[in-house]
């Protein structure tokens, strides 16, 4: 039985991280695409990942009492907007040389391919764009180099040799086929919390679960900490229907092997007001994501291969959150929704006490 409920946990933590991308692994993938391509492939990711780990970090503001603790495990959907859908594929900057009937020309693909370079992102649609050449434009810049070189006019190099440089870039300067996406319009996000009260309204919580094998993609570590303090105790007079008020502040990190590892961090101004078995809850968060890339880059024009590091930040910065909390003896169940760079919905069922 744990042995599935694990499963289950990684499988939806790791969902459009670790799926098969063409049927190979993420670190295949990644050795597929240049520096530029892949931070647009990944880059709502980070922002999408931050969104759904820095959520459910809390469902009531006032701190447990002393040894009081809730076990819960919280599941959030973050909805993915069209802005996260899509970049523009970055083709090759580099000079690509060939022969076209004896002469030597030469072309940069920024000059010849067309304009519209759309791709989809990891979340984007679950087809691959194909970027054709400006035959047209390759054609009269092939032309003026070999008039450059042969004194025929360009109007002749086109007649005489059309055919050929028609060959020679179909042949060296082919359609790039995009990376496909995987069509998802919401990015799941399971996360078990533990949080243990302390003395002086303090409390400290544990997120994450323990270290799980990947296979190819490496091992899976994914952890995190926080914690919040009560502010009610600092106020000196007892103020009538005042509400609970804590700040709290809480990190994740997750590593998968040696190609990625992201960490994230949420500041949280928590506002809860509760009657009996009901908690209306709510605040504000200052978030941040940030996402380490390592891989090796195969170039498929020259044949080298060349290691690719980078990192990413999220679009992760000012959120709002609403909530509201059943309490049934020790059992809670609670919804929120919080409003950031992407809308996100959380719910979470856990045991609590004091």
């Amino acid at each position: 039985m744990m042995r599935t409920i694990k499963t289950i946990l990684v499988f939806s933590l790791c969902l459009g991280l670790v799926l098969p991308v063409f049927g190979q692994s993420l670190e295949e993938t990644l050795e597929t695409m240049a520096k530029e391509n892949a931070k647009g492939y990944l880059g709502p990711v980070v922002t999408a990942f931050g969104l759904g780990v820095n959520s459910g970090t809390f469902h009531n503001a006032k701190p447990h009492k002393f040894l009081g603790f809730d076990f819960k495990l919280g599941v959030s959907m973050t909805m993915v907007e069209d802005a996260g859908t899509e970049y523009n594929f970055a083709v090759p900057d580099l000079d690509i040389d060939f022969d076209v009937s004896g002469y030597s020309v030469m072309l940069n693909p920024n000059d010849v391919y067309e304009s519209d370079r759309t791709s989809a992102t990891f979340f984007g649609a679950n087809e691959s764009y194909d970027i054709e050449v400006d035959e047209t434009a390759a054609i009269d810049l092939i032309a003026q180099q070999i008039s450059t070189s042969s004194g025929l006019s360009v109007d002749q190099v086109k007649t005489q040799l059309g055919s050929q440089i028609s060959t020679a870039i179909s042949q060296n300067v082919p359609a790039i086929s995009t990376p496909v996406g995987f069509d998802l319009p919401v990015f799941p996000m399971v996360m078990p919390q533990f949080s243990l009260g302390l003395p002086m309204d303090i409390e400290v919580t544990l997120r994450g679960f323990p270290s799980a094998d990947l296979g190819d993609a490496g091992e899976l570590s994914f952890f995190g900490f926080g914690g919040k303090i009560g502010i009610n105790q600092f106020i000196p007079l007892p103020i009538p229907f005042l509400p609970q008020v804590s700040v709290g502040y809480y990190m994740t990190s997750l590593k998968i092997g040696d190609i990625l590892e992201s960490n994230h961090s949420i500041a949280t101004l928590q506002v809860s007001k509760s009657i009996p078995i009901i908690t209306v809850y709510g605040g504000f968060g200052l978030e941040s994501s940030s996402m380490d890339v390592s891989y090796d880059f195969t170039d498929d024009l020259t044949g080298t291969t060349v290691p690719i590091k980078f990192s990413l930040d999220g679009d992760n910065s000012f959120r709002t959150i609403v909530g509201l909390r059943l309490k049934l003896a020790i059992i809670s169940i609670n919804f929120d929704y919080s409003l950031g760079e992407y809308p996100v919905i959380n719910a979470g069922m856990g045991l609590t006490l004091r």
